[in-house]
């Protein structure tokens, strides 16, 4: 069945790795849920805490499509070789989902719409470790991004 979805893809003129599309929608929430959070932080604006949970919430959906497409083009470019840097990636891609999980819970979106506004929308608990959530995912998308290169470099 992989192979004939890369079949299907050849007679359009698409013979390339369709991993590398997915993964850098995966890879530019993940900045962006942190970068929104940090901004918010930063100047006071519960908004864009909002857009950076929402940023973690297209996160966390695109990372499963991300990896099934991974494991298509391991399978069929690499014909299931077991490497280092695939199983690495693999274990990466299931903490990376766990961890945004956790962060959509912690840092729910309802709780921004809700505060009255400025820096106190960063003073629970909750919200403080769902920003150090991003951190983490960031760095995880990091080093996910360095493994899958070094499979094509």
């Amino acid at each position: 069945m992989i192979h004939a979805f890369y079949q299907l893809l050849a007679r359009f003129g698409y013979d390339h790795p369709v991993h590398p599309i997915a993964a850098h929608v995966t890879i530019g929430v993940v900045i962006a849920a942190l970068v929104f959070g940090l901004i918010s932080l930063i100047f006071g604006r519960p908004r864009l805490k909002l857009t950076a949970w929402h940023s973690a919430v297209l996160a966390t959906i695109s990372v499963l499509p991300t990896a099934l497409f991974g494991y298509m083009d391991w399978r069929e470019k690499m014909n299931g070789q077991w490497m280092p840097p695939i199983i690495i990636k693999m274990i990466l891609a299931g903490v990376l989902f766990v961890v945004l999980f956790i962060a959509l819970f912690l840092g729910n979106g309802r709780a921004a719409e809700n505060a009255g506004g400025g820096r106190g929308i960063w003073r629970s608990p909750r919200a403080i470790v769902a920003l150090c959530l991003y951190f983490v995912c960031f760095a995880i998308v990091t080093a996910l991004g360095y493994y899958g290169a070094n499979l094509v470099y």
